[in-house]
C-alpha cells in the first residue's frame, strides 16, 4: 500500500490527524456541539460526525445524555493515566537524585487545563512541609511548574478558547505573568517567589516530548531563604534532569513547539 508524503518528509494519515484536530478541540471537560468542533477543527459537519462516532465507539468521546453536545471520554483519561504512570517512572530516578544532592522537596507534575496536578512528590527529611500533596492542583500561573510548562505552549494553545488564562487575569498580573514565561522560555526554567505559599519558594523546569511540547514538569521547593540562597547549585540540576528525561522522550535542543 503507497502511502501519501507530506512535504515534511514524514508519513501521515489524514484520518488519524483530522480525529486528533477533533480531540485537541476540546478544552477540558467542556461540552461542545458539532457545529462547535466544527469551527474550531476546520471541517466540515459530515466528516467530523463520522469521525466523533468512531471516537464514541472506541470510549474516546462520549455524546451527552439528552443533548446533542460531546464531550471527552473516559478511554482518553485512561489512557492519560497510562502517560502519567510512563513519566513518573522516566522522572522518579532523577527525582531521587535531586532529593539525595540537596534534601529539599522534589515534586513532579502535569498542565490540565490552567493548574498543575501533582503526580509525584518527594519530601525533604528537614522540619519543611508544603501545602502540596499527590493529586492535589494549583494554579499554574502561580507554581514554578506550571510556569515552566505555559512558557513552552504555542498561542493557540495558551490562548484556547474556553481556557485563555491570560483572560482572567487583572491587567498587571497579565503583565507579570508574560514577562514570567518570557524570562523561562529565555532561561529554561521558572521562578515561585512565596507566589503560590507563603515562605515557600520553587524553581522549576518542563520536561518536553520530542516535538517541543511540554509533557510534564520537575520542581524543587522550600523554604524561601535556602531556595534563593541555593539557586546557583539548583538551577542547573533542575534543568540538567529535566533536559535529560526530555531526550530519553526523543526532544533534541532546538525542538519547539509550534
Amino acid at each position: 500500500m503507497k502511502l501519501a508524503r507530506t512535504t515534511t518528509g514524514k508519513y501521515s494519515v489524514e484520518a488519524v490527524t483530522k480525529a486528533l484536530d477533533l480531540l485537541e478541540a476540546f478544552s477540558g471537560g467542556e461540552e461542545l456541539t458539532l457545529q462547535e468542533l466544527c469551527g474550531r477543527a476546520a471541517m466540515n459537519k459530515t466528516r467530523a460526525f463520522r469521525l466523533l462516532h468512531t471516537l464514541a465507539e472506541r470510549g474516546y468521546v462520549e455524546r451527552c445524555a439528552e443533548s446533542l453536545r460531546y464531550q471527552l471520554g473516559a478511554r482518553l483519561c485512561e489512557r492519560a493515566a497510562h502517560v502519567h504512570g510512563d513519566i513518573k517512572q522516566l522522572a522518579h530516578p532523577f527525582m531521587r537524585r535531586l532529593h539525595a544532592d540537596f534534601n529539599e522537596t522534589v515534586n513532579l507534575g502535569v498542565l490540565q487545563n490552567d493548574e498543575v496536578l501533582y503526580i509525584d512528590i518527594l519530601e525533604t527529611s528537614r522540619p519543611f512541609r508544603m501545602m502540596a500533596r499527590i493529586g492535589c492542583r494549583m494554579p499554574a500561573h502561580k507554581t514554578a511548574m506550571g510556569k515552566a510548562m505555559l512558557a513552552h505552549l504555542n498561542s493557540s494553545e495558551a490562548e484556547g478558547s474556553g481556557n485563555d488564562l491570560m483572560a482572567k487575569l487583572p491587567p498587571a498580573a497579565r503583565q507579570a505573568l508574560q514577562r514570567d514565561l518570557e524570562r523561562a522560555r529565555r532561561r529554561s526554567f521558572a521562578l515561585d517567589i512565596e507566589e503560590n505559599e507563603r515562605g515557600v519558594a520553587c524553581i522549576g523546569a518542563a520536561i518536553l516530548d520530542a516535538s517541543g511540547r511540554p509533557l510534564a514538569a520537575m520542581s524543587i521547593s522550600g523554604p524561601s531563604h535556602r531556595i534563593v540562597s541555593g539557586k546557583k547549585a539548583l538551577v542547573p540540576a533542575v534543568v540538567d534532569a529535566c533536559r535529560s528525561i526530555s531526550r530519553s522522550l526523543g526532544w533534541q535542543e532546538g525542538n519547539k513547539h509550534t
